[in-house]
């Protein structure tokens, strides 16, 4: 079996030690940030960007391709391309479909309160994410979980299964696929934005969950970080845990009930969040710089 590989190299090392062992991996897709370090002379390594260009299709139809394999990209394959495969190819999807389609699907899971996530891998065909699905693996999305750790966990699961498919997918081609059911389909296009300005007026454990979402740090979240409206700037928490003290009775939701050392603790409706660690003008601060730094007070409504 004759592969070509698209996307995430250096995540996806695994799926090129698998290749080897059951076909040949005869081109690689790979973004500009790569190429340098996956330089080798014997093998065909493009641009992803560049991939749909008539040249390079001219190429890659004479290496007599059968599967194509995108893992961890982005890039819309045209049907050129695809149709100059012998087996077809196949997506890495970091959630579960058919409910989840689409872009940042592991941070839109985790925002509708979703108890798992989940990694799809699916045949690739002209409507983005629909494709037949080869096999769905579930993962328990934990409390400790981010929108960015949860994403390398679904990288790692995904390598991790197409190595297992390959063989099979090198006997039997695509014939163990099953078609999605598109009733309960939905998809979030990369554009769609939320609210990010954290609302205290909610259950805790919501709160806890929006937070975490949308926490990337040190990277940047494709969904835009939460924070907190405080009085001298915004200021975004990253490091959080469910408090374990009741909260007052006369508590307000929003309302600053401390700030020492250990965190700036804040109510909710049914408890209070504990915020150990702030993110502030690019680094990591501790609970009393930040909520200096911000202009928080104990008694504030925020």
């Amino acid at each position: 079996m004759r592969v070509l590989f698209v996307g995430d190299a250096i995540s996806g090392k695994v799926i090129l030690e698998e290749i080897k062992k059951v076909g040949e991996l005869v081109a690689l897709a790979v973004p500009d940030r790569d190429q340098k370090k996956l330089l080798n002379n014997e093998l065909l390594t493009i641009k992803t960007s560049k991939i749909n260009e008539t040249s390079i299709i001219d190429k890659l139809k004479s290496l007599n391709i059968d599967l194509l394999i995108n893992f961890n990209s982005s890039i819309i394959l045209s049907k050129d391309l695809l149709s100059c495969l012998t087996i077809g190819g196949i997506n890495f999807h970091p959630g579960l479909l058919p409910r989840y389609a689409g872009s940042n699907v592991h941070q839109w899971a985790m925002l509708d309160n979703e108890r798992w996530s989940g990694v799809t891998i699916h045949v690739i065909e002209g409507k983005i994410d629909a494709g037949p699905i080869l096999h769905v693996s579930k993962t328990e999305i934990l409390m400790a979980d981010t929108g960015l750790t949860l994403f390398i966990k679904l990288i790692r699961l995904g390598s991790q299964l197409i190595a297992q498919l390959l063989p099979k997918i090198a006997k039997e081609g695509f014939v163990f696929s099953k078609p999605q059911k598109f009733s309960n389909r939905k998809f979030f296009l990369k554009s769609k934005k939320v609210e990010r300005q954290i609302n205290f007026n909610q259950n805790v454990l919501n709160v806890h969950r929006f937070i975490q979402a949308l926490n990337y740090r040190p990277a940047i979240s494709p969904l835009g970080h939460s924070f907190i409206d405080a009085p001298l700037s915004a200021i975004e928490p990253v490091r959080i845990e469910v408090a374990e003290n009741t909260l007052p009775s006369d508590a307000v939701p929003g309302e600053i009930l401390q700030i020492d050392k250990k965190c700036v603790s804040i109510a909710c409706k049914d408890g209070s969040i504990d915020i150990k660690k702030f993110w502030f003008e690019n680094k990591l601060v501790g609970a009393i710089d930040g909520a200096t730094a911000s202009g928080m007070r104990v008694g504030q409504i925020m």
